[in-house]
């Protein structure tokens, strides 16, 4: 008779556990992400490189258009009917030609740092976001464990979910609180 008691309560306390419903809750991880105080803090370094890139580019567009100028006025100047052949064929070769090839070193110039400076943001805003990432994903881990949630669950991939079942704004409460900006405050 213990035996059956037993068995019978050892069914009741299985069935319980596995009639228990998960405790789910979900977070926006890119509204966390770009509230993020060192995300946005590393936006701004991006956009000051950015800054920079196109201040440099810009003296540069600068000087092409410098070098233009000049070839356009060696132009007129061959265009001068009362020079020679000879003349003309002087003067193309002596001045004009350099300044075109001085122009299209500066424009291969100015594509070669394009190209540059694009892939190394791309390349450091990847890698800065991948660190960022894991520490948010650390402080989601250690929020799923103070509520003991069984799963969290990206919010844009849940087709539903109830306001409360929401910790996106808990996280970024969460993952702000180390910012020194705000302990000034």
């Amino acid at each position: 008779m213990k035996k059956i008691v037993a068995v019978a309560a050892a069914f009741i306390a299985t069935v319980s556990f596995l009639s228990a419903a998960p405790t789910i809750y979900v977070v926006d991880m890119g509204k966390v992400y770009n509230n993020y105080y060192k995300a946005k803090e590393a936006m701004s370094q991006i956009n000051a490189s950015v800054e920079n890139t196109n201040q440099e580019l810009q003296k540069m567009n600068k000087q092409r258009e410098d070098l233009i100028k000049e070839i356009n006025a060696i132009q007129e100047k061959v265009n001068n009917p009362a020079l020679t052949e000879d003349a003309k064929k002087k003067i193309v070769e002596t001045e004009a030609q350099p300044k075109i090839l001085q122009a299209r070193r500066v424009e291969a110039d100015m594509e070669n740092i394009r190209n540059q400076a694009a892939q190394r943001l791309q390349q450091n805003a990847r890698s800065i976001r991948q660190v960022h990432m894991q520490e948010i994903l650390k402080v989601v881990s250690e929020i799923a464990a103070a509520k003991k949630a069984d799963f969290i669950i990206e919010k844009t991939a849940a087709l539903f979910s109830k306001p409360e079942a929401d910790i996106t704004e808990d996280v970024i409460k969460a993952v702000n609180a180390s910012d020194p900006a705000a302990a000034k405050k």
